[in-house]
């Protein structure tokens, strides 16, 4: 406790960022028509030797951020601890100009979150450009190198091998999650992922994606599963589903409560249970408004939160230090699936808007998605480890689901090119052919 703060004093102040934190997430409602999805891909830089770039050297991923930062403006340039670590513009396609973010990851996997807008076609179209601008720089920096898209890095045994970047948030996280998960440094420096995000209109929505993609989390692991290798031996199959499942169990997973039901049958979740179980949760660092990060060691967010009222921009750190399947931002957050090649991913986000804006999926699925509940969940993943397409998650043959997903995305696109994505993926899954099975010259075809 602060002192000279009493116990009701904090209580109060708690409640004041408990509030600011609902209100951030509130703050993310749209209109039903103003909707939007956003996505994220990370992928591994691997040079014509097989080996990693690390972050540092003459043509490290370092060297080629400032390539890639030349001639932008300052306020394109993202410096974290006084280096350069990123950047932030707007990618011209001939759908409309598409924000993007570019950032690095702990071990330098390089990543372009680009959106939100209504067409995925459009980020597809971006993350294009973007792959574009990188194979340039590489060739100014002669840099004989290319951005992999598998889950976690296939020419990697030793995960600790691999460089950290000199980001003070990562090393602190390393030396914590270290302590709770036998996979910490896989998750960190090995793994690449795709991420879709999701608006919502109203709290109510928001709980209905967040039970949406929660469930049908395990199968979305499963059917983008790209991680053919794991510390450098064939994998036996959902390598990051695995990893995550042994991180740190406070932040990861399913948010507890998260598919509970009331006795009308309509979503139990709040913005303020979830800002609740974030507040439950050791940060293990924290970044303020003047951008300075100190570890937080055993004080958990709702300590922190009873010593003064936090700034927005400090509160979202806070939701950014959970690592749950699905997370929330101000926007639905789905984190299951692996890296995946750009036109692979766009697909992949047509599939989790199909499934999270047309009304129909319930109808259209082999089970009732409302009765399913923590451990069935938890059930589903165990048995799409273990058995692969032989597994029946909610008692449905996996196979089953793929297709019946693959229907729901056409039969809601809005666009030719949601369209061609659904018989992509159906025409992938009706072989059982996961992205994994794809060899390197195949997974280039999806680019």
């Amino acid at each position: 406790m602060h002192q000279g703060q009493t116990d009701g004093a904090r209580a109060a102040t708690f409640a004041r960022n408990l509030q600011g934190m609902v209100d951030l997430l509130a703050g993310g409602e749209k209109r039903p028509g103003e909707r939007r999805i956003g996505l994220e891909l990370e992928r591994i830089l691997i040079d014509a030797d097989g080996r990693t770039v690390p972050f540092s050297g003459p043509r490290g991923v370092a060297a080629l951020l400032e390539v890639m930062a030349e001639g932008r403006a300052e306020g394109e340039r993202v410096v974290i601890d006084g280096r350069l670590m990123g950047l932030a513009y707007d990618i011209p396609t001939e759908k409309g100009a598409v924000g993007a973010t570019v950032s690095l990851e702990p071990a330098s996997q390089l990543e372009v979150s680009v959106g939100p807008s209504c067409s995925v076609e459009a980020l597809y179209l971006a993350i294009r450009a973007f792959d574009a601008e990188v194979e340039a720089a590489c060739r100014r920096l002669g840099l004989d190198a290319r951005l992999v898209p598998r889950g976690y890095n296939p020419v990697v045994s030793d995960p600790s091998s691999l460089e950290l970047i000199p980001k003070k948030r990562y090393a602190d996280m390393d030396a914590y999650l270290s302590r709770r998960g036998r996979y910490a440094r896989d998750m960190m420096r090995a793994t690449a992922s795709t991420q879709v995000s999701i608006d919502y209109t109203d709290e109510a929505d928001a709980m209905r994606v967040m039970r949406c993609v929660t469930v049908l989390g395990p199968v979305l692991a499963f059917l983008f599963d790209n991680a053919p290798r794991f510390r450098g031996a064939p994998s036996p199959g959902m390598a990051r589903s695995r990893i995550w499942r042994d991180m740190d169990p406070d932040r990861c997973g399913t948010v507890p409560g998260s598919l509970a039901r009331n006795p009308d049958g309509l979503p139990a979740f709040t913005f303020e249970r979830y800002a609740r179980w974030v507040a439950g949760v050791k940060p293990i660092l924290f970044t303020d408004a003047a951008h300075e990060t100190r570890p937080t060691g055993d004080r958990t967010a709702a300590d922190l939160m009873g010593d003064r009222v936090l700034a927005p921009s400090e509160l979202m750190h806070l939701f950014s230090m959970v690592f749950p399947n699905v997370r929330l931002k101000g926007f639905v957050e789905v984190r299951e699936m692996d890296s995946l090649p750009p036109r692979l991913a766009a697909a992949c986000a047509s599939l989790v808007a199909a499934a999270v804006y047309c009304p129909c999926l319930g109808a259209r699925l082999s089970f009732d998605m409302d009765a399913v509940d923590e451990n069935d969940v938890e059930r589903a993943r165990d048995d799409l480890e273990e058995r692969g397409w032989d597994a029946r998650p909610y008692g449905v043959p996996v196979a089953d689901l793929a297709a019946e997903l693959a229907a729901q995305a056409r039969e809601c696109a809005k666009t030719d090119f949601d369209r061609d994505s659904a018989d992509l993926l159906a025409d992938l899954w009706a072989g059982q052919r996961l992205p994994r099975d794809l060899a390197e010259a195949e997974l280039d075809r999806y680019r």
